[in-house]
């Protein structure tokens, strides 16, 4: 058996540290890798050492990196790398090559999915594309000799000819057949969720994919690569899944034996139906957990949202994007602008909070007037938070497509940015200087105001949570201002 070492460098491009779970924005917390979790419990249970180091959480240096680079002895180091985190990752890569030339590499995630051969500049070099739960384990056994490397589907490595992509592997269809992620490999100290009170903190995800067609979506980072590799493959979006009500409810049973006290549930969307939300939710009132998820405004119940808050959901991320039905027409949102309004009311009626991810500029539609709009209607709805982005055309969208297509990207192609900060998207209407300007005005505007600072520290737990919040606070105003 082989020693197989996951890792998530520190920055070493000079950039900013990546959410590498969402893979769109630069973390201001960080949360635990299920995308990377789940490959290393398959490798653990199928009897190699494994090892997971999360240098970037645990806020340790490129000097940390490099000790720990000429100390070890793994055979493979895999990481798990999203368009933001490219570089950093690739450099973490020349460090430990230099340091033990034996040792193989194994890149997936969505980066590696769009463009595998980037990464394969040596034979000692692989990729797995799309979901790695099943592939990775069988890669790393091919590399001690199990199979030939070209039997393995879904994996991308150079042979003496050059670079090689096997067909795809088929996306996993019966998820409640994985194992649930072994949460003892990861040292979960540094992961936290601010909108979350309660630590120690966790992630869990319960389905995969979205049945939306909205033009410019990234779902969370493993979703999207699975996305990437179905589309590669067949042209369109995988079928959503879903774990059962049972599995979802024995996964969170288990963390509340393992110690932890809050959970952020990750899913594209947890919504999916009434009985299956009210399953989970009867399932876990009783462990006293505090949690999160996501979900599409058209999908909120008052049936669902009263099960939730008796089972302790504090927050929900509506993906609302715009209060403009143009704009939302425009983009596929294939909602109602009232949508958002009613799931706002019947959410805040059970004593949920709101999060609402905005949106600028996602489709020429977007002016100055729509935009003003959207942010009128979030004064009067009075959510608790709102995230602010630009709408970045992320490769394998439709908006990257037409973006590329009709000259409206300021450099070109794809290049990584902040969102929250920074625009490639630039229309004759709406330049992307006019784009940063309205964002970081949103921001201001709405986390700076005295009844946003006012309703925070009326939240606050214990002293615990106040230092969660102020280090939150300083790292948003770095990133935003």
């Amino acid at each position: 058996m082989m020693k197989v070492t996951f890792l998530i460098p520190p920055v070493l491009d000079h950039t900013r540290d990546v959410d590498r779970c969402f893979g769109c924005n630069y973390s201001i917390y960080f949360l635990p890798l299920l995308a990377m979790l789940y490959p290393a419990t398959a490798c653990k249970l199928q009897g190699h050492r494994v090892a997971i180091h999360d240098f970037a959480a645990l806020r340790k240096t490129e000097k940390a990196f490099r000790e720990f680079a000429a100390a070890d002895d793994s055979d493979v180091y895999c990481f798990y790398t999203v368009f933001l985190s490219q570089g950093t990752d690739r450099l973490a890569r020349d460090i430990l090559r230099a340091a033990r030339p034996s040792a193989r590499f194994i890149f997936f995630g969505p980066q590696p999915t769009w463009d595998a051969g980037v990464f394969l500049d040596q034979e000692n070099s692989y990729v797995v594309r799309g979901e790695a739960e099943l592939v990775l384990p069988r890669l790393v056994a091919a590399l001690e000799g199990a199979e030939p490397l070209a039997a393995v589907e879904g994996v991308s490595y150079r042979a003496s000819s050059g670079p090689v992509d096997n067909p795809s592997a088929p996306y996993i269809k019966d998820l409640d057949a994985l194992p649930v992620p072994d949460r003892t490999l990861l040292d979960h100290r540094p992961y936290s969720n601010p909108k979350l009170h309660s630590r120690p903190h966790a992630a869990i995800l319960t389905s995969r994919g979205c049945y939306a067609q909205c033009w410019y979506c990234v779902p969370n980072s493993l979703s999207y690569a699975r996305e990437l590799e179905h589309k590669r493959q067949h042209g369109v979006k995988p079928p959503v899944r879903l774990h059962s009500a049972a599995r979802v409810v024995e996964e969170m049973k288990q963390l509340a034996a393992l110690g932890f006290r809050s959970v952020s549930a990750i899913d594209d969307q947890f919504l999916w139906d009434e009985p299956r939300t009210a399953a989970i939710c009867a399932g876990i009132e009783d462990l006293k957990l505090e949690w999160s998820c996501l979900a599409r405004s058209d999908r909120v119940t008052d049936r669902a949202a009263e099960a939730m808050a008796r089972a302790g959901c504090a927050y929900v991320d509506l993906g609302t994007e715009s209060f403009d039905q143009k704009v939302l027409d425009a983009v596929g949102k294939n909602i109602r602008a009232e949508d958002t309004e009613k799931a706002v009311r019947i959410l805040k009626k059970h004593g949920i909070a709101v999060e609402l991810n905005i949106l600028f500029g996602a489709t020429p539609v977007e002016t100055e007037e729509t935009i003003q709009l959207t942010l009128r209607e979030l004064k009067r709805l009075d959510v608790d938070y709102v995230l602010f982005s630009i709408a970045n055309p992320f490769p394998g969208t439709a908006f990257y497509d037409a973006a590329k297509a009709n000259g409206w990207m300021a450099y070109g192609d794809y290049v990584p940015v902040d969102p929250a900060r920074n625009s490639i998207i630039s229309y004759p209407h709406l330049s992307a200087e006019r784009l940063e300007d309205l964002v970081a005005r949103a921001y201001r505007n709405h986390y700076l105001h005295p009844r946003t600072l006012w309703r925070e520290l009326r939240k606050t737990k214990d002293l615990a949570d106040l230092r969660d919040k102020f280090v939150t606070g300083l790292r948003f105003l770095q990133r935003n201002f």
